[in-house]
């Protein structure tokens, strides 16, 4: 009896540790991973989950691209309601009437002038170039440079040069109008009047309109207020 115990027992144990192994044999090869993660079906999936990742990205980058690109294009230029006393337009006045020479191709520049076009809904530059009895009119996109419109007429008068810098420059003139008046500065001009070159400050303070005339030789102020 005790013979035969002992083999029962020898067998259950051999068997015990059979099964203790082919356990520790499953369990090592789902917790290692290594074969799972390197299988050509897992490899593919990994793969493709990446790429959609990227591609998804990608989309969201684009988008996020044209959105920045659609806000600059509307952020770009001033508003209606600029105060031309603090902010300026893409262009300068003289890039302006550079642009303005180039489209006539001679003449006396005797005149520009910077306001908000309604029909057009932008700021434009109005450049007056005199070349021999054609008086031409050339106006000018003042955020993008563009010519918008080129007119021409017959005229007998005679014009000189302005000069934007000379005797005078803008800010100095710009100076001594705003002592004569408040208000954003929605509009200005240079030009020969009279044999006198001036500049013109369009003011507006709570729907008062106020312009105020600097003469750049004399620095002589006047406004009119009508």
């Amino acid at each position: 009896m005790k013979t035969k115990r002992m083999a029962l027992s020898t067998a259950a144990g051999l068997a015990a540790l059979s099964l203790g192994l082919a356990g520790c044999t499953g369990s090592g090869s789902g917790d290692g991973g290594d074969d799972t993660q390197y299988s050509p079906a897992a490899s593919d999936s990994s793969s493709d989950n990446a790429d959609e990742a990227t591609d998804d990205k990608d989309e969201n980058a684009g988008d996020d691209s044209e959105q920045d690109s659609t806000q600059d294009s509307s952020g770009q230029g001033l508003p209606a309601d600029a105060d031309l006393s603090k902010d300026a337009p893409a262009v300068s006045a003289g890039d302006a009437i550079e642009t303005a020479k180039k489209e006539v191709g001679d003449g006396i520049v005797h005149g520009i002038e910077l306001d908000w076009d309604e029909k057009d809904g932008a700021w434009q530059y109005d450049v007056s170039i005199l070349d021999g009895t054609t008086d031409h009119d050339v106006e000018i996109d003042a955020d993008s440079g563009n010519i918008v419109e080129h007119e021409q007429d017959s005229t007998d008068d005679k014009e000189e040069p302005i000069d934007l810098n000379d005797p005078m420059t803008f800010d100095d003139a710009l100076k001594l109008a705003q002592e004569k008046a408040s208000g954003k500065l929605v509009g200005w001009k240079l030009e020969y009047d009279d044999s006198m070159q001036e500049y013109q400050f369009d003011f507006s303070d709570g729907g008062e309109e106020t312009e105020v005339t600097v003469d750049t030789d004399t620095k002589r102020v006047t406004v009119d207020d009508d």
